[in-house]
């Protein structure tokens, strides 16, 4: 965590993703029947990406849910953000509005303080955007009906969810950042969160840090999960490469490091 207390953690892009805007329609593909006019987008470990921003702001995207246990990576991510409206809210208080453009940013409803253990904590709500604050495995322990009152604390109700699904993931690095022994627990919250047909667009860095993953180790753990239809692998690069980066790389002596694009589609039930 002491890691966000400088202006730029050494894994944080000040840019949009490529792979995300290249690959925006894939991650999109299910929100045409989805019945609130756009995508609902989950980002578990958002930290302050910029990404976050992209999708709250693009037309096809009606919400986007972020989680990450570090509440000063929400906090520069608002500041950092303006346009969005953003507004922080603790525990189980809150304001009549959070903005005042009422067409994107409507009034936060007020939970009991029971309904999520993530509620007693801070979040953070603004066009089209919340940020929550907490262990993104707890999302494991609450039954669907809390658990989308927890997600869709703060969206108004022509966009709440009464499932807790979602019409896409993105990943930006989940599966680097978990211990390994808790990977097939996340891939499970991950099949739990998606609509069928649904897919989660899955970025990893193969040596991490913290921790590495190859590409045969995530065919291995998803296809292994009886809600996977397909696992695709869309791009793999090595990061060394890119002459923005080579000189880091290089003098941490790395020569090869590849990130690994997939798409994982839940099946249609």
């Amino acid at each position: 965590m002491s890691s966000w207390s400088g202006p730029k953690p050494g894994w944080h892009l000040n840019k949009i993703n490529p792979h995300l805007e290249m690959h925006t329609d894939l991650l999109l593909g299910c929100e045409q029947d989805n019945g609130h006019g756009g995508s609902s987008i989950f980002v578990p470990l958002c930290g302050k990406s910029v990404d976050l921003a992209y999708l709250a702001s693009h037309p096809k995207v009606s919400h986007v849910v972020g989680i990450d246990i570090v509440q000063a990576a929400a906090e520069q991510f608002a500041a950092e953000h303006p346009e969005l409206c953003i507004t922080e809210f603790s525990g189980g208080n809150s304001s009549d509005q959070c903005c005042e453009d009422e067409q994107h940013c409507e009034a936060v409803t007020v939970f009991d303080s029971d309904t999520c253990k993530l509620e007693t904590q801070s979040s953070f709500h603004g066009k089209r955007i919340s940020i929550l604050i907490g262990d993104v495995f707890d999302l494991m322990l609450m039954p669907s009906d809390k658990r989308s009152r927890c997600l869709y604390r703060g969206v108004s109700s022509n966009l709440n969810q009464t499932n807790s699904l979602f019409d896409g993931i993105y990943d930006r690095g989940s599966m680097v950042a978990i211990d390994p022994s808790r990977r097939h627990d996340y891939i499970t919250l991950v099949g739990s969160l998606l609509r069928s047909g649904a897919a989660c667009h899955n970025r990893q860095t193969e040596d991490g840090p913290p921790f590495s993953i190859d590409e045969s180790q995530v065919r291995q753990l998803y296809e292994a999960q009886q809600w996977v239809a397909s696992v695709v692998l869309l791009d793999k690069k090595n990061e060394t490469e890119k002459d923005a980066d080579r000189d880091r790389w290089e003098a941490r002596g790395v020569t090869e490091v590849y990130e690994l694009v997939f798409l994982i589609r839940k099946k249609n039930e």
